[in-house]
C-alpha cells in the first residue's frame, strides 16, 4: 500500500505519460504571473487623523474654593494673559435695528429662563426640606414601632 504522496507522484507520472495535465490552481496562476491576492482598498490600513481634544476648564464651586488652601485654589488666568486688548476687542460694533432687536429678544428669553430655573431650584429645595421633615417623623415612628415589636417578642420568648 502506498501513502498519499507516493500515490500523487504515481498519478502524475501516469498523466504525464498520457499527455494529460490538470487545470492549474489559482495559487499556481498567481505564482506564474507574479501577482498577489487582491486587496480591497477599504481593507488597507491608513493612519487615523484625530483632532486634538480640548477639555472644558474645571469648574470648582465657590463654597469649595473658600475651603481650599491658597496653593490649591484655581487661578483664573496665568500672569500676563489678557492684559492687552486686541483691536477687535476694542472696536465698537454697531448693530442695525434688526440685530439689536434680536439681541434684546435673546437677552429677554435668557432672563425668563434663568428666573424659571431659579424658581424651580427654590421649589426643589423646599420640597427636599419638607420631605426630610416628614421622612424624619416617619423614621422616628418606625423606630418606635420596631422597638415595641422587639419588646413584645422578647417578652414572649422569655
Amino acid at each position: 500500500s502506498l501513502d498519499k504522496a507516493q500515490q500523487a507522484k504515481a498519478r502524475a507520472a501516469l498523466n504525464a505519460a498520457a499527455g494529460w495535465t490538470s487545470m492549474r490552481t489559482v495559487a499556481a496562476l498567481r505564482r506564474d504571473q507574479n501577482t498577489g491576492a487582491p486587496r480591497p482598498v477599504d481593507s488597507l490600513y491608513r493612519p487615523v487623523a484625530r483632532a486634538p481634544r480640548k477639555f472644558n476648564p474645571l469648574h470648582v464651586p465657590a463654597s469649595l474654593q473658600a475651603a481650599l488652601p491658597f496653593k490649591t485654589k484655581p487661578k483664573l488666568e496665568p500672569a500676563g494673559k489678557g492684559l492687552r486688548r486686541t483691536l477687535e476687542q476694542k472696536r465698537a460694533t454697531v448693530m442695525d435695528p434688526q440685530e439689536k432687536h434680536m439681541a434684546t429678544l435673546v437677552q429677554q428669553l435668557n432672563a425668563i429662563r434663568n428666573s424659571k430655573v431659579s424658581k424651580r431650584r427654590e421649589q426643589q429645595v423646599r420640597k427636599a426640606g419638607a420631605k426630610a421633615v416628614t421622612g424624619g417623623k416617619e423614621e422616628a415612628w418606625r423606630a418606635a414601632l420596631n422597638k415595641e415589636r422587639r419588646k413584645e417578642r422578647y417578652r414572649n420568648e422569655g
